[in-house]
């Protein structure tokens, strides 16, 4: 019989975390603090042990919170009402609302640092909605990975992984391999908690995440929820050359979703009146409706948005923005000399649909997720790709909100098992097939690369008519592009292990882009993120509900969960 040391390096741990950004970091930091004896290992493809990880430190360095002039159970109602749309796990947002600016004070603690006003306290833009928006230092993981090893968290840097690993029903660790020489490494322990991220399809240039935790948790048999809240998008300036797209504020069209033109009228008033916090679906749906009716292109009018209010209504509530908007005009040019440019819906995506409770625990005993693995699963925010969830800095909110539940809730399950005296063992055969699964693509003389099966579920997951503005047609043609990229996969061939990266990636990539796209099938209705020009209505009579899959031996099970709302205190509109 194999033994386990003959294919690979075996660590033991108590808890094991995959993934070293913000939530992952927040994680360990609050596991320790629970039990500072248990051992804790951060394993991360990135540097992890030097901060340089995740996407955090690629944001504009906003955090949004609930601070103490806001009433949380304004929040609450604002997010059920006008966000989530009563998709929501309220006693997650009740946690939420109630204790983000404990989070975003504690963190001080971990070396987390945000911009102050003269009196010494976090200096905030209050919005006309309930919450606000801080400065934060964007290299917030440096100071909390230097934190976490004074604590005693332990980083393994540059692994993989590539799959988890169970005994019996419950969770025993984890394996994968170095992407620097290749050398397989087997992870035993008694609670794991994947803090990878979202899946965002690598469409953008900057949230590029590849969603290996959903796909990991997927095969190994979690629920997953919310799956069709995977839109999240922007609008992307066209350059004059008619070819360059720039994504974000620096481009100018971080704003566009409410300054949007089509043959000199304002569309977004037309289509989507009023002041919002972010860009949505019915954003798109605008810029798509006039387009196809022949009266594109679509521009945003940078004249009208500089004229209102000296920078809009979001400078107004903002104005650090403001001048941090302006200073990027005068140094880089943006938006160049033209002021009134083409714009088009670009996708971002944030798959984050593992399904957690309260404790960040999966429906996997022993397995936990955290920040933007689980921001849909949790149900936080409802039906809203999450994060952002429409309120700008609350993704690095998510990650500190979830991080914390996940580290407590996966110290006390390993110290549980401890107690027990129960050993946490893994099949070595299982992890003889993953290791024989993972190498195979460098084996291989022919086939397909990773990078080409991942462009092929971009044609499915980056047009606007497939993911922003859906119907059965065109869902079903989508479908027909994951189908062609899966069964490309067994012909997956790399030659060095970053290509092989690579095809763990485009293995992700394909379970995701299904997951969204069976999830945006069955619902029939319009909600939310989710807008099917079939279902146009909101159906509160027989869509409120959440979308649970998990894994079969057919592919995917599809089945629906009514919500809660004897236990929930706010209830849905009648009629």
């Amino acid at each position: 019989m194999t033994d386990l040391a003959m294919l690979g390096t075996v660590h033991s741990t108590d808890i094991l975390i995959v993934g070293g950004a913000l939530s992952g970091l927040t994680a360990a930091i609050t596991a320790k603090e629970t039990d500072p004896q248990l051992d804790v290992l951060i394993v991360d493809k990135a540097r992890a042990s030097k901060g340089w990880a995740g996407k955090a430190s690629r944001t504009a360095g906003l955090i949004s919170y609930v601070s103490k002039d806001n009433d949380p159970e304004d929040f609450v109602k604002f997010n059920l009402n006008e966000i989530g749309f009563f998709l929501n796990d309220q006693h997650m947002l009740r946690d939420f609302a109630y204790n983000s600016r404990r989070l975003v004070e504690h963190a001080t603690v971990w070396g987390v640092e945000y911009k102050r006003d003269e009196n010494g306290g976090i200096e905030v833009a209050q919005w006309p909605f309930p919450f606000v928006t801080g400065g934060i230092d964007p290299d917030m993981c440096l100071a909390m990975s230097a934190y976490a090893k004074k604590q005693g968290v332990s980083f393994i840097d540059r692994i993989v992984i590539v799959d988890l690993l169970k005994d019996g029903g419950r969770m025993a660790g984890a394996c994968g391999f170095s992407i620097v020489d290749g050398s397989f490494h087997i992870f035993n322990a008694k609670s794991v908690i994947l803090a990878c991220g979202s899946q965002n399809f690598d469409i953008t240039p900057i949230w590029c995440s590849t969603g290996i935790g959903q796909a990991m948790a997927f095969r190994a048999g979690a629920q997953m929820r919310n799956a069709e809240f995977a839109n999240m998008g922007d609008f992307a300036r066209v350059d004059e050359d008619g070819k360059t797209l720039y994504y974000g504020m620096h481009g100018g069209a971080h704003i566009g979703h409410d300054h949007l033109y089509a043959k000199g009228e304002n569309i977004s008033q037309k289509w989507r009146p009023g002041f919002h916090t972010s860009y949505d679906p019915h954003a798109a749906n605008a810029w798509y409706q006039e387009t196809i009716a022949g009266n594109g292109p679509v521009v945003m009018d940078m004249n009208e948005f500089n004229a209102r209010g000296g920078g809009s209504e979001f400078f107004k509530y903002h104005p650090e923005g403001l001048r941090r908007y302006t200073h990027n005009q005068e140094v880089a040019g943006y938006p160049f000399q033209n002021q009134v440019f083409q714009v088009v819906p670009g996708v971002i995506s944030e798959l984050s649909c593992i399904r957690i409770n309260n404790q960040a625990e999966t429906t996997i005993p022993g397995l936990f997720a955290v920040g933007d693995a689980a921001g849909e699963g949790s149900a936080r925010a409802g039906a809203v790709p999450t994060p952002p969830a429409k309120i700008h800095g609350t993704g690095l909110m998510n990650a500190l909100f979830l991080g914390s539940k996940g580290g407590p809730g996966a110290a006390t399950h390993a110290r549980a098992i401890l107690a027990s005296g129960t050993a946490t063992t893994v099949d070595v055969a299982e992890v003889e097939r993953i290791r024989e699964e993972t190498f195979a693509p460098l084996q291989r003389k022919g086939g397909v690369s990773g990078r080409e099966i991942i462009h092929t579920v971009q044609e499915a997951m980056a047009p606007v008519d497939y993911v922003m503005v859906k119907s059965e047609t065109r869902i079903s043609e989508a479908l027909g592009w994951v189908d062609k990229a899966k069964a490309m996969l067994p012909e997956m061939m790399a030659e060095d292990y970053h290509e092989l990266s690579k095809c763990v990636d485009a293995r992700s990539m394909v379970i995701g882009a299904e997951l969204f796209y069976r999830a945006s099938l069955e619902r029939k209705e319009s909600r939310g993120f989710h807008l099917r020009e079939d279902y146009p209505q909101t159906d509160n009579e027989n869509w409120l509900k959440w979308i649970i899959i998990t894994r079969d031996r057919d592919g995917m099970k599809i089945t629906t969960e009514p919500i809660p709302f004897d236990a929930y205190d706010y209830k849905p509109p009648v009629g």
